[in-house]
């Protein structure tokens, strides 16, 4: 503030470079001044303080924070592309059948033109791979009908590869499931996709009567997977907003090693979660804290284990925002978790014990005076029970990353289609999903393999 903006304050009215001060108006304008200045010092160093606590880069969206990451340079290569100096390149490996052989005669030579060439000098083979020609398999069965004396009425076989009254087969409607699915291909691009690849009419219409077709029939296969999850030592649980008909609802995810169970319900609350697991889920639950998975571990029994990259980033915020005390908190979290590490898995009831002694007695050493210091450490105290289950059990792990990378091929496809249209759509939508993804987890094919599990529960 300059000396013409503070002879304002004490005569509004006057041309500043006229104004004469007295020597007690002068002392009442520094005295003004500096209390100006302290003003200013107060909110630079509450802004200071509030900019620590909710940096630029972190928020909360949907009820779960976020960190926005700095984007870095992309980093130059140099040199030239391929296999360095001396070493073998890498070649496209050879295919194991040949369908056809081409002999390619020479007249003229393709220079010139000129057609007075030598006898043949030298072959060479070369193997080019390519699609068939876009051309449908069409199949027309004459289906044999008989009458049953015990059953009193016209019998038939059934028809292989073929859902019951459908008119497409199920290699096609694989390969739509797998489009839509696994490859986010939207509704409206699946029709010019397979006219132009495979020469099948389809219209959007078709498209999802298919799609609604295979959830019905993977049906079953969806509640076998979902019993598998149920029953496995140890289990991951995490959820995500996901909209239906323009209303808010939530994707949650039961992941294990083997199976990815989705489940789309109306709330955020603990019945859901009890949805995907029932009533009386067995073995241990991994998760990020949310009140939901506290309310099911009080419900159902089940034993938990705390996710510990949450936990870190918990420390991490708060070294940020406490400065000194902050960073040692953070320091004894790493510490431990690093030493749990090394035992995951093998550790005895005397790790365990090792472990707690180390993180009690170095957070108790190291919090300070403040408030939010004292919370963090009698928040992580109470979790003694939920610490350290990866540490006995080689089935569990220290962290939730299993049900949030489950989770992030469902996000993209949130982020594509903007959710489902109905909750019809959005139950076609979890066990298509739960099936593709569980048989991504098993190293299966779905058009592949597919097949098989449906013939398993149709008998």
């Amino acid at each position: 503030m300059v000396a013409s903006e503070l002879l304002v304050l004490l005569a509004p009215d006057e041309d500043p470079e006229s104004v004469v001060l007295s020597r007690a108006e002068r002392k009442e304008l520094l005295r003004r001044f500096e209390q100006i200045e302290e003003e200013l010092r107060r909110t630079r160093e509450e802004f200071e303080r509030y900019k620590k606590r909710h940096p630029e880069t972190v928020g909360v969206k949907f009820g779960k924070a976020y960190t926005l990451k700095t984007p870095t340079e992309p980093r130059s290569l140099g040199g030239k592309p391929g296999a360095r100096p001396g070493h073998l390149p890498r070649l496209r490996p050879r295919p194991d059948h040949i369908d056809r052989r081409v002999h390619l005669p020479l007249t003229n030579c393709p220079e010139c033109g000129n057609g007075r060439l030598s006898r043949i000098q030298e072959t060479r083979t070369r193997v080019v791979e390519d699609l068939p020609s876009p051309r449908t398999e069409v199949t027309e069965y004459t289906v044999e009908r008989r009458y049953c004396r015990t059953c009193r009425k016209l019998v038939e076989p059934s028809i292989p590869g073929v859902l019951p009254h459908a008119q497409l087969g199920l290699r096609l409607m694989h390969a739509v499931v797998q489009l839509k699915i696994r490859h986010r291909v939207t509704v409206e691009q699946i029709p010019p996709l397979l006219r132009s690849l495979y020469g099948v009419m389809v219209s959007e219409g078709e498209v999802h009567s298919m799609l609604e077709q295979m959830a019905t029939a993977y049906g079953p296969v969806y509640e076998r997977f979902r019993e598998a999850m149920r029953e496995a030592p140890s289990k991951y649980l995490d959820e995500t907003p996901w909209w239906v008909s323009g209303q808010m609802a939530y994707l949650w995810v039961g992941a294990t090693p083997t199976e990815a169970i989705y489940h789309i319900g109306r709330t955020r609350a603990h019945t859901e979660a009890l949805e995907l697991l029932g009533p009386t889920p067995k073995g241990i639950l991994v998760h990020d804290r949310f009140v939901a998975y506290e309310t099911v571990g009080t419900k159902t029994g089940l034993r938990h284990q705390a996710c510990w990259f949450h936990l870190l980033g918990d420390s991490k915020e708060l070294e940020e925002f406490l400065g000194e005390e902050g960073t040692q908190i953070h320091g004894v979290m790493k510490t431990v978790y690093r030493a749990a590490q090394r035992v995951a898995g093998r550790g005895t009831e005397a790790h365990v014990g090792q472990l707690w002694e180390a993180l009690e007695g170095g957070l108790s050493n190291r919090q300070g005076s403040s408030v939010h210091g004292h919370r963090f450490v009698q928040a992580i105290l109470a979790l003694r029970e939920r610490l350290f289950e990866f540490v006995r059990d080689p089935t569990v792990e220290g962290t939730n990353n299993r049900a949030e990378r489950a989770l992030r091929p469902a996000v993209v496809a949130r982020k594509i289609s903007g959710g489902s249209r109905s909750w019809r759509g959005a139950r076609v939508f979890a066990i298509l999903a739960t099936v593709v993804q569980t048989l991504q987890l098993r190293s299966q094919d779905l058009i592949r393999d597919g097949p098989g599990y449906l013939a398993s529960v149709r008998g």
